[in-house]
């Protein structure tokens, strides 16, 4: 039996993992950004006229 360590296996590319999870989050919020900006969903939230909660009182 030999008496030296047995080689180490290669590390994993913690940089690689890193650089993609950066890319897809970059991707996601460009995406996102885009979304907003070019006017996203129209009429999601509206109210109507009567039910807005600072309608005047009469």
């Amino acid at each position: 039996m030999s008496t030296e360590p047995r080689p180490r296996p290669p590390a994993p590319d913690r940089g690689h993992r890193a650089t993609v999870l950066a890319a897809l989050l970059l991707a996601a919020s460009a995406a996102t950004l885009a979304y907003v900006l070019l006017g996203g969903p129209h009429d999601a939230v509206e109210l109507p006229a009567d039910d807005h909660p600072n309608a005047a009182q009469s």
